[in-house]
C-alpha cells in the first residue's frame, strides 16, 4: 500500500524509461527462474507478485498476501524471499539506468542554481569579484575528505555488487537505438547475468570480518573512487591550476581497520592490513602511469638538451641497454619504477604490478621523494621544450601523489574514552606512581595528565605484563607509530575519541600515544597525529565549546597543534539523534558547530569539523553537497571531513561517473560555503529555532526514554532481535549486552525502524515540538525561507515521512505481546506522523509529500512497490519465529527479507 500523502506521476519520459527498464528486468528474472527452477516455482513468484500488486491498491488489510504467505512452507518462504529481494535489486538498477536516482546528489532543487563542479564554483567566485590571489589562498587551506566507514547494517556482498554493476552496464547500452541482432545479444547477456545473480547468495554465511570490509571498500576505491579522483585532478590542474596548489585539496580517509570503538576485531594487525592493502592499490597505479610515461618519453639527447638534474637522476638507473643511453627521460623513469617496486616490496611484501621481479634499489623513504623525482622530469621538459610537452598525465600523477602518498587513504584511529581511562589506570598502577586514576576527579585527572606530558619518561615497561585490553591498546598504537615511520605523517587522519565530554578525555590519548612515540613530552610537547574529540549526545554538543576553550587555554595545546594550528572536532549525528530526536539533533549539531567556530576564532586557531553522518535521514543523511551548504556560515573554512558509511559507499561511489559527480559537487560546495559571508543573526529566528529544538527534544524523550513501556515496544515491534543475530556487519549491534536503548548503537536503532517502515528517527518530535513551542505555520514558513539550515531539515524530514508506511508499521505493532501498551504508543506515533506530514505540506504549500520533487517522489513510490511485499512476508516469518519455530531455514528467510528491504529502501542506517 502506498503512502496516501505521496504524489506519484507516471506519464513523464523518465517514468516511462524506469517502467520499461523495470519490466524488462522483472521479465528476465522470471525467465531465469523458469529456466533454472522450473515453471512451478516461477508460477509461485508470479502469483505472489500479482497478489502484491492487488494489495497495493487495496484498503490496507492485504488479505490475499496474508493468505498466500500463511500457507507457505519454510522452503517456499526462502524461495519467495530470494525472488522479492532480487526483484527489489533489479528495480533499483532499472531506475538508476534511467538516469534519475544516481543523479540525485547533483540534481538541482527548484530555484537552485548553485555550482555543481569545482570549476564552476571558481567561475562563480571570480564573477563575484574574487581575484586569483584570493582563490589561491583559499585553495592552500582547502581539505575535503570523505571518510569511508563500515557499520553493523552492511548487508550487500561484494559478489552481488559485481553482478549489479555488470547488469547496469548492459542496461546502459540499451539506452541507444540498437540493431535487432545487437539488442538480442545484450538481452541474452542480461539473462545470463540475472541467472548468475539468482544463483549467487544474497547473504553471508558467516559474519563479515574486518578483512572483508577492507577488501570490499578497496574494490570500489580501485574501480571507481581512485579513477574519479584522477579524472578530477586532471581536470582541475588543466582548468584551475593557475589559482594555486590544488593537492591535497581532495583526499580520501578511512576507518576500516582502525575503528576499534566497541569492535573486538579491530587491532594492530587490522591496521597493518589496511595500510598494506591500500598501499598496493596506489603503488600499482603509480607504476602503471610511470610505465606509460616511459613509453611516451623516448626523447633523445641527440635532438634536445636536458637538465643537469635529469641527467643525474638518469645516471642512477641500472638499465644495461645500449639503446637507451641517449634517452635520459626513460632512464630516469626506469629508476622511479624500480624505486616504486622497492617501496611495494617493503610495504606490501610484493613488487608492484608490471614488475618483472624484485629489485635491489633503495626504496623511496617518503612520497615527497617520489614527487621530487617526477618534478625533475617536469622541470626539464619545461625548460627544454615548453609547457605543452609536459602533458596532463604527468602533472596529474604529481597531484595525485601529493594527495594519496603511499597510503592512498588516511586512516583514523577511534576508541572510546572509557577504554582510555581503564588503560591509563593500569599503566599508572603498574608503573608504581601511586596514582589511582579512576578515583580522581576531573581537575586531578587533568593535572596528572598534564604532568605526564611535561616530560619524556614513559609509563610503559617492556618487562611488565599488562591485561588483555591494555596490551591490545598498546599494540594498536605501536602499529600506528610504525605506519607513520613507513608511510609518513599523512597516513594517519586523526585519533577520534568517542564519548568525549571533558578536557581529560582529550588529554588521555595524548599520554597513551606518548608511550609509542607519536607524542613527545617536554616543555613544549609535540604530536605527529591529531587528536579529535567526538561530541555525540545533545549534552556533549552543548558542552563542546567549553571543552575546546579549556584545551586551547593550555600552553601545551599550541605546541601540539603546531605552527599553523587547526583543531579538528567530530560532530555526531547518530547518537545525538537517538538521544534527543531529529530536530534537536540537527539543531544541536548546527549550534554546536557555530559555537565551536566562534571559540576557535576567538583563540586564534583554525577549525576543521568532521561530520559523522549516516545514510538515513535520522543519521544526518541526504545529499552531501546540500548538507555542506546548509552548514552555519563560518564553520566550513575550506576544511571538512564527512563519513560515508556502510552500504552508502556503493550507492554514492559505485561507478566512476557517480563517484566523480559526488566528489566534484562536494568540493564545489565546500568552496562556496567557505566564501559565504557570516550574516548577522536574527534574534527572532534564533529564538524560534531554540524553542522548537527544546520542545521537540522533550517531546521525543517523553516517548523514547520516559515511557516505561517503550523499550519493550521497540524490541517487539521491530526486527531488532533478529537483526542482532544476523551476519550483516562485523561490529556488534550494541556496546553492551543490555537491551537499553542508551547502549544500542545508533545504526541498528535506525535500521530497525526502517525495516518496520516507521522511519521514526527521521521525523518524530517535530510536530509535537511545534505545538509545545507555540509556533505558527507562518513563523515556520518564514524560517524555511530565510534559514538554509531549517529548509534543509524540512526537506530531509519530508523524505523520511514519504518513505514511512504507517499501515505497514501497524502490522508490526501487532507482533507485540503487550497489546494495550503497543496500541497506545503506536497511536501517539501515528498522530505525530500525521501532524508532521500536515505541517511539512502547509509550510511549503504542497498538497502531497514530495510533489515539488517529482523524480524523488517516483523513486520512493518505486521502492515502496518493491519493498511492501517483502514487509508482509517478513511479518509472517517473524510471527513464526517468535512463536517458537527455530528452523535454520526460517532464519535464512528472515535474513533475506532484511536484505531485500534494505536494498529496496536504499539505506539501512
Amino acid at each position: 500500500m502506498r503512502n496516501p500523502a505521496l504524489s506519484i506521476a507516471v506519464d513523464r519520459p523518465t517514468s516511462r524509461h524506469v517502467r520499461q527498464n523495470a519490466n524488462l528486468l522483472s521479465d528476465l528474472l522470471i525467465e531465469a527462474i523458469t529456466y533454472l527452477e522450473g515453471a512451478e516455482k516461477a508460477e509461485l513468484v508470479a502469483k505472489a507478485r500479482k497478489a502484491a500488486s492487488r494489495e497495493d491498491a487495496a484498503t490496507g488489510d492485504a488479505p490475499q498476501l496474508d493468505h498466500l504467505f500463511a500457507d507457505l512452507t519454510t522452503d517456499e518462504a526462502v524461495f519467495l524471499a530470494r525472488a522479492f529481494a532480487s526483484h527489489s535489486l533489479l528495480a533499483n538498477i532499472g531506475e538508476d539506468v534511467a538516469g534519475r536516482r544516481r543523479h540525485a546528489e547533483a540534481d538541482a532543487q527548484p530555484g537552485d542554481d548553485r555550482p555543481r563542479t569545482l570549476v564552476d564554483a571558481v567561475k562563480a567566485l571570480k564573477a563575484a569579484g574574487k581575484s586569483d590571489a584570493d582563490l589561491a589562498k583559499v585553495f592552500a587551506a582547502m581539505n575535503v575528505v570523505p571518510v569511508l566507514t563500515a557499520h553493523p547494517t552492511e548487508v550487500r556482498r561484494r559478489s552481488m555488487v559485481d553482478r549489479e554493476t555488470e547488469i547496469s552496464r548492459l542496461m546502459a547500452l540499451r539506452r541507444h537505438h540498437l540493431p535487432p541482432d545487437l539488442d538480442a545479444e545484450i538481452r541474452e547477456s542480461l539473462f545470463r547475468e540475472i541467472a548468475l545473480m539468482w544463483r549467487t547468495r544474497l547473504y553471508r554465511p558467516e559474519r563479515i570480518t574486518v578483512k572483508d570490509e577492507i577488501r570490499n571498500a578497496l574494490s570500489i576505491v580501485r574501480t571507481s573512487i581512485l579513477p574519479a579522483i584522477i579524472d578530477l585532478y586532471g581536470d582541475w590542474t588543466a582548468k584551475i591550476g593557475t589559482h594555486g596548489q590544488l593537492a591535497p585539496l581532495l583526499k580520501m580517509g578511512s576507518w576500516l581497520g582502525g575503528d576499534r570503538d566497541g569492535h573486538p576485531g579491530v587491532n594492530g594487525q587490522t591496521l597493518k592490513l589496511a595500510f598494506a592493502s591500500q598501499s598496493r592499490v596506489i603503488l600499482d597505479w603509480y607504476a602503471g602511469e610511470v610505465r606509460k610515461l616511459w613509453s611516451n618519453l623516448a626523447v633523445s639527447t641527440a635532438y634536445t638538451p636536458v637538465s643537469e638534474e635529469l641527467l643525474a637522476l638518469a645516471a642512477q638507473a641500472k638499465d644495461p641497454s645500449v639503446h637507451r643511453i641517449d634517452e635520459p627521460y626513460r632512464l630516469a623513469l626506469e629508476l622511479i619504477f624500480d624505486r616504486l617496486t622497492a617501496v611495494s616490496q617493503k610495504l606490501t611484501g610484493a613488487p608492484v604490478a608490471f614488475a618483472t621481479g624484485v629489485t635491489s634499489v633503495e626504496p623511496y623513504a617518503h612520497p615527497d621523494a617520489f614527487v621530487a623525482d617526477l618534478s625533475v622530469i617536469i622541470d626539464s621538459l619545461e625548460r627544454n621544450g615548453g609547457e605543452r610537452l609536459v602533458g596532463s598525465a604527468l602533472r596529474t600523477l604529481v597531484e595525485v601523489a601529493k594527495a594519496c602518498g603511499f597510503h592512498l587513504m588516511s586512516l583514523d584511529l577511534r576508541q572510546n574514552a572509557d577504554v582510555h581511562e581503564r588503560t591509563l589506570d593500569e599503566l599508572f598502577r603498574r608503573a608504581g606512581t601511586g596514582v589511582d586514576y579512576l578515583k580522581l576527579d576531573e581537575e586531578a585527572r587533568c593535572k596528572v595528565l598534564i604532568d605526564e606530558l611535561s616530560h619524556q619518561r614513559p609509563l610503559v615497561s617492556p618487562f611488565t605484563a599488562y591485561d588483555e585490553e591494555t596490551t591490545k591498546e598498546l599494540a594498536t598504537m605501536e602499529a600506528a607509530a610504525q605506519a607513520v615511520r613507513d608511510y609518513g605523517h599523512g597516513c594517519l587522519g586523526a585519533y577520534i575519541i568517542s564519548k568525549s565530554a571533558t578536557l581529560s578525555d582529550m588529554l588521555e590519548p595524548l599520554v597513551l600515544l606518548k608511550q609509542v612515540g607519536l607524542v613527545w613530552g617536554g616543555a613544549a610537547p609535540r604530536a605527529s597525529v591529531k587528536v579529535a574529540p567526538l561530541f555525540e549526545t545533545i549534552g556533549d554538543l552543548e558542552n563542546g565549546p567549553a571543552v575546546l576553550r579549556q584545551w586551547l587555554e593550555l600552553p601545551l595545546s599550541r605546541t601540539i597543534l603546531g605552527d599553523r594550528p587547526v583543531q579538528e572536532i567530530m560532530l555526531g549525528y547518530s547518537d545525538s539523534n537517538k538521544d534527543g530526536g531529529y530536530v534537536a539533533s540537527r539543531r544541536g549539531v548546527a549550534t554546536g558547530a557555530s559555537a565551536l567556530a566562534h571559540e576557535a576564532d576567538r583563540m586564534g586557531v583554525g577549525l576543521q569539523l568532521f561530520h559523522g553522518r549516516g545514510g538515513s535521514v535520522g543519521r544526518g543523511g541526504g545529499p552531501a553537497a546540500e548538507a555542506v551548504l546548509a552548514q552555519p556560515a563560518g564553520t566550513v573554512q575550506g576544511r571538512i571531513r564527512m563519513t560515508e558509511q556502510g552500504e552508502m559507499i556503493a550507492r554514492r561511489f559505485g561507478d566512476q561517473p557517480t563517484a566523480r559527480r559526488n566528489l566534484d559537487g562536494l568540493a564545489a560546495a565546500v568552496l562556496m560555503a567557505s566564501e559565504r559571508p557570516v550574516p548577522q543573526r536574527d534574534p527572532k529566528v534564533e529564538a524560534a529555532m531554540t524553542a522548537l529544538a527544546e520542545a521537540s527534544f522533550h517531546g521525543y524523550r517523553a516517548l523514547v526514554y520516559d515511557d516505561p513501556a517503550f523499550e519493550d515496544f521497540f524490541w517487539s515491534v521491530t526486527p531488532i532481535s533478529e537483526i542482532v543475530g544476523l551476519n550483516i556487519g562485523s561490529r556488534p549491534a550494541s556496546r553492551t549486552a543490555s537491551r537499553k536503548i542508551e547502549d544500542l548503537r545508533a545504526i541498528p536503532w535506525v535500521f530497525s525502524w526502517s525495516q518496520a517502515r516507521f522511519m521514526l528517527p527521521g521525523w518524530y518530535g517535530f510536530a509535537s515540538g511545534v505545538e509545545r513551542a507555540g509556533l505558527s505555520v507562518e513563523q515556520l514558513r518564514d524560517l524555511a525561507g530565510n534559514f538554509d539550515f531549517f529548509a534543509s531539515l524540512l526537506s530531509n524530514m519530508e523524505l523520511a515521512l514519504a518513505q514511512s508506511q504507517m499501515d505497514i508499521a501497524a502490522r508490526y505493532v501487532a507482533l507485540s505481546p503487550d497489546k494495550a501498551d503497543a496500541e497506545r504508543i503506536f497511536a501517539t506515533i501515528r498522530r505525530e506522523h500525521e501532524a508532521a506530514t500536515g505541517l511539512a505540506l502547509a509550510i511549503r504549500g504542497g498538497t502531497a509529500l514530495l510533489d515539488n520533487q517529482q523524480d524523488l517522489s517516483e523513486s520512493v513510490a518505486l521502492a515502496s512497490r518493491s519493498v511492501d511485499p517483502l514487509n508482509h512476508l517478513q511479518l509472517e516469518l517473524l510471527s513464526r519465529r517468535r512463536a517458537g519455530d527455530s528452523d535454520e531455514a526460517l532464519r535464512l528467510a528472515i535474513q533475506l527479507t532484511v536484505a531485500g528491504i534494505a536494498a529496496g529502501l536504499r539505506n539501512t542506517g
